[in-house]
């Protein structure tokens, strides 16, 4: 599928079309953040309350209409936006939004200019988009695992989310995963003495090279070193994303270039295609070979995306680790769930960045290579996997894909979502309670396997960016691996992994897509949700210590300023780690809301 931009240029209905859509999206969830507080007017005839927001420009003032949700979410009828200046209305921008309200923000002029410079980049990409044409639902429901990914939006929490900065719009048809195309990467020779290549204890490393690279072009690559009069053995090979290489490691590595540190060998004959984190790739030509995650230093979704040295080194052994955690788990295995282990990894450190004292984390990340194992050998005959991030897909003809998919099984939308927390939440809950294991649950992070629209399993994927660790979990954990994973500074004990992880991050936008659109009540589905967490307490009663240690039906928990963190604290300032969003306030728990109502009606 080309993108079909032609010279770049946007069309006046697809900017306006995605300022509409990025607005809703922004005044959700800078309501929901508390950051944005708009004036109730009135409620209208049809239950949406309409509210009046003030900016600091006195003669500019907004009007919308929303819907309230639990966990003290609105939805925001896109279409009711109004903008009005001077009495007229004029069409809505989302970049003139954050202007208008720099004072009511409280925003330096260097925030507003880098978020303005975010959000443009991210209204670009929405225009693309929208420009390819969005695919129905029920086409979706049947498609393959690289169109459903390549027809996804972006993360459903962050406002800017396909900033992106650092690409051009020829980049963006190239690399980014809605423009569905494809690439080859660049493969370097390594000095061993500033390279560090780790694997699974069974893979040797030669084995491996000529898996990834071919037999053939792995002995030209072993020539070309010869040739040049290098000891094949003094050397890795690393895979670099062709962006990278042009746009970083040709300048940032030039002397290490230039004295045979480092050499170019040529192009990899695999074609791989993108996935929606952009530096995972897909290997298109054998898709039972390993995907590829590489360094790709643009800003995204609030980071610079490269790859960590010291996550690196401990990649695979995380993966043994907790593979060996689970491996004799029936639960999980009568589950199906499938664990995506990391079997090999390479970086490869700066000289002079890595010298810098608490140098800013994306100068140690320019250089390095993640190996995952492919989930495409474990479906089954007639098997179908796509990102769960698509369950929040909805088409232009207002059909969510999860209606889709339910009448694709024939089932009705209730007892699809009740397999779908089945084959999901009950994985997460015992992998939680039972081994004090948090994986980050987001729809990015899990594939849903499904049997023709029926959701069998879930694969979980990466482990090394983000499982964190509970008291217990810490105290099994191997000394080596210490320093790399998070540890859980959770004093309260409350299963913020499951509260903000699984509600917050992705109930929040699933029940509120199912009850406008498909008219099913978001009561109905949390009352669901209670009953696969009692339906799952009830089947492992002996955990009940941790239950209560970590309850799920605490009245409330906190809140996850995820956008805030860009427009306060500094959120463009020079980190030695990654940001880390706030956590504060308190958010109704549904969960609680639900058991409460039952044990009322029950008396």
């Amino acid at each position: 599928m080309k993108t079909p931009l032609k010279n770049n240029i946007i069309k006046q209905e697809h900017w306006l079309q995605a300022n509409r859509n990025l607005m809703s999206k922004t005044i959700a969830e800078l309501m929901h953040e508390e950051l944005l507080k708009p004036v109730s007017s009135f409620e209208d005839e049809v239950g949406y309350t309409v509210f009046r927001l003030d900016t600091g420009f006195e003669n500019t003032a907004y009007s919308f209409r929303g819907q309230k949700r639990m966990m003290d979410y609105w939805h925001i009828d896109k279409a009711s936006i109004r903008k009005e200046e001077n009495g007229q209305e004029v069409p809505v921008d989302v970049a003139a939004f954050f202007l208008e309200m720099q004072s009511v923000f409280d925003l330096d002029p260097y925030t507003l200019a880098r978020y303005t410079e975010e959000l443009l980049h991210t209204l670009y990409c929405d225009s693309m988009i929208l420009a390819n044409g969005v695919m129905s639902s029920k086409d979706l429901a049947t498609a393959d695992y690289q169109t459903v990914e390549h027809h996804m939006t972006g993360h459903p929490w962050v406002i800017v989310n396909k900033s992106r900065l650092g690409f051009s719009p020829r980049d963006l048809e190239t690399f980014a995963p809605e423009a569905d195309e494809i690439l080859k990467v660049i493969w370097l020779a390594a000095h061993k003495s500033r390279s560090a290549f780790q694997s699974l204890e069974h893979i040797s490393r030669e084995d491996f090279y000529r898996s990834e690279i071919g037999d053939q072009l792995y002995s030209d690559f072993q020539q070309k070193l010869a040739d040049n009069g290098k000891p094949v053995e003094d050397y890795h090979f690393i895979p670099v994303h062709p962006w990278q290489w042009e746009h970083k490691l040709k300048i940032h590595f030039a002397g290490d270039i230039a004295s045979g540190l480092l050499i170019e060998l040529g192009e990899g004959e695999d074609v791989y295609s993108p996935q929606q984190s952009i530096r995972t790739l897909f290997n298109v030509g054998h898709p039972e070979k390993r995907y590829l995650k590489t360094a790709v230093s643009i800003l995204s979704t609030g980071n610079i995306r490269g790859l960590s040295p010291k996550q690196m080194k401990i990649a695979p052994s995380i993966t043994e680790w907790v593979k060996s955690l689970i491996k004799d788990d029936t639960y999980l295995e009568n589950k199906g769930s499938i664990f995506l282990g990391e079997e090999a990894s390479i970086s490869y450190l700066h000289p002079q960045y890595g010298a810098i004292a608490d140098v800013p984390y994306q100068y140690n990340e320019f250089l390095g290579a993640l190996w995952r194992e492919s989930a495409e050998n474990y479906l089954k005959e007639d098997e179908q996997m796509v990102t769960m991030a698509s369950l929040l897909y909805v088409d232009d003809h207002g059909i969510p894909l999860v209606q889709a998919f339910a009448e694709k099984a024939g089932m009705s939308i209730k007892e699809w979502i009740a397999t779908y927390l089945d084959a999901y939440l009950t994985p997460l809950l015992h992998i939680y309670y039972t081994h004090s294991l948090c994986v980050t649950p987001h729809g990015e992070n899990i594939m849903v396997v499904l049997k023709n629209g029926v959701p069998q399993r879930i694969v979980i994927k990466d482990f090394v960016d983000d499982i964190v660790l509970t008291t217990e979990a810490r105290e099994k954990l191997p000394a080596p691996l210490a320093d790399g994973l998070i540890q859980s500074s959770n004093k309260e004990n409350i299963p913020l992994f499951i509260l903000l992880g699984v509600f917050d991050a992705f109930f929040r936008y699933l029940s509120n897509i199912l009850h406008t659109y498909s008219n099913f009540k978001e009561e109905v589905f949390w009352t669901l949700v209670h009953d696969c967490i009692e339906s799952y307490k009830a089947d492992n009663t002996h955990l009940q210590e941790r239950y209560e240690k970590y309850d799920l039906y605490v009245p409330e928990f906190k809140r996850f300023y995820i956008n805030s963190l860009r427009l306060k604290n500094n959120g463009y300032g020079e980190n030695k780690a990654f940001a880390i969003p706030r956590k504060d306030g308190a958010l109704p728990n549904p969960l609680y809301q639900i058991a409460n109502k039952n044990s009322v009606a029950a008396v």
